[in-house]
């Protein structure tokens, strides 16, 4: 069976504080775009407008700077509970045609278009499974889920993200090998290590 990507959906995650950063890391620039536009873009090439953008703290300086003019940007107003309450919140705000959503983060800078095709291509092919990111002896985002789980996905809480379901599930786990998803930038070093040893390949 082959799955047609028109109803998948992305679900960007980036309504986080970046307490440890100092500063919204959605707006670090990095190759002349804000890590946050890396990710809209990215996605917008496989996905054009069918893509939620998840905001919380920073949302109006986020609003002010990026634009998000081809996509559908939403607050979560529970954002300090966690990135749980973000899932949920981009979960709800899918439209009831939704047979899959690509979760991505904004803050993982190495995962590019061909890499979210990717774990589409795999997911066309096997539709029933979950297809999970693969780095570093663990899984994770960026992940596709099928539609029976998005109910899995609203039941999440806390800070813990998709896991708890991609850990629930893995008997239902398509595992790509993503060692691009490791970098992920929490801290002002790790976007140090980004700007120094790594340029954008789009």
């Amino acid at each position: 069976m082959n799955a047609a990507i028109d109803n998948v959906y992305a679900i960007i995650l980036a309504a986080g504080a970046s307490s440890r950063m100092g500063s919204p890391k959605q707006l670090l620039e990095w190759c002349n775009r804000s890590l946050l536009e890396h990710t809209v873009v990215n996605a917008q090439a496989i996905l054009n407008e069918r893509i939620i953008v998840v905001l919380g703290a920073h949302a109006e300086s986020i609003q002010t700077t990026v634009d998000l003019g081809g996509v559908t940007s939403i607050v979560n107003p529970d954002w300090q509970e966690g990135m749980a309450s973000s899932i949920r919140a981009g979960v709800r705000a899918l439209p009831e045609s939704a047979s899959a959503a690509l979760i991505l983060l904004c803050d993982q800078p190495l995962i590019n278009a061909a890499h979210m095709q990717n774990l589409l291509n795999n997911w066309q092919n096997a539709p029933t499974r979950i297809v999970a990111s693969q780095y570093h002896h663990s899984v994770g985002v960026p992940a596709l889920f099928p539609s029976d789980f998005f109910e899995h996905l609203l039941s999440l809480r806390g800070d813990q993200g998709a896991k708890p379901v991609l850990m629930r599930f893995e008997n239902s786990l398509l595992k790509i090998p993503l060692p691009e998803a490791e970098l992920d930038i929490d801290s002002a070093g790790d976007f140090d290590r980004l700007t120094g040893h790594y340029s954008v390949d789009e």
